[in-house]
């Protein structure tokens, strides 16, 4: 599990992806995080600059993985998430906007809040 700190509340957010995304008016290339966090029930991004002090935490949660989204650049994703994504895209979207039977099945699965 990988654990870090919004620099906007200076709350612990638990991260579930990792992706790069182009940001044509900056042309360059972002690394986003999509987190949960205490305040809010769902999945938000968050970009690079607007997190600090990320830490794998050393405890029995499985780690991130690569998948293969044929849309972005080097992208590591949960892989109970990424089971959501690819098998029940309902689902998943739910999980990112934090509609209750879907987040409450996603807390099921990784057996803890996220």
């Amino acid at each position: 599990m990988i654990r870090a700190l919004s620099k906007n509340d200076s709350d612990f957010i638990y991260i579930y992806s990792v992706y790069e995304g182009k940001n044509y008016s900056k042309n360059k290339v972002e690394t986003y995080y999509l987190a949960s966090c205490s305040t809010y029930q769902g999945l938000i991004a968050y970009r690079e600059s607007e997190v600090y002090n990320i830490e794998m935490l050393a405890d029995n949660y499985i780690s991130l993985t690569t998948v293969d989204l044929s849309a972005g650049l080097n992208d590591r994703m949960h892989p109970i998430l990424y089971d959501f994504l690819k098998n029940d895209w309902e689902t998943y979207e739910g999980i990112v906007e934090g509609q209750l039977e879907p987040w409450l099945e996603f807390q099921k699965e990784l057996g803890h809040r996220p």
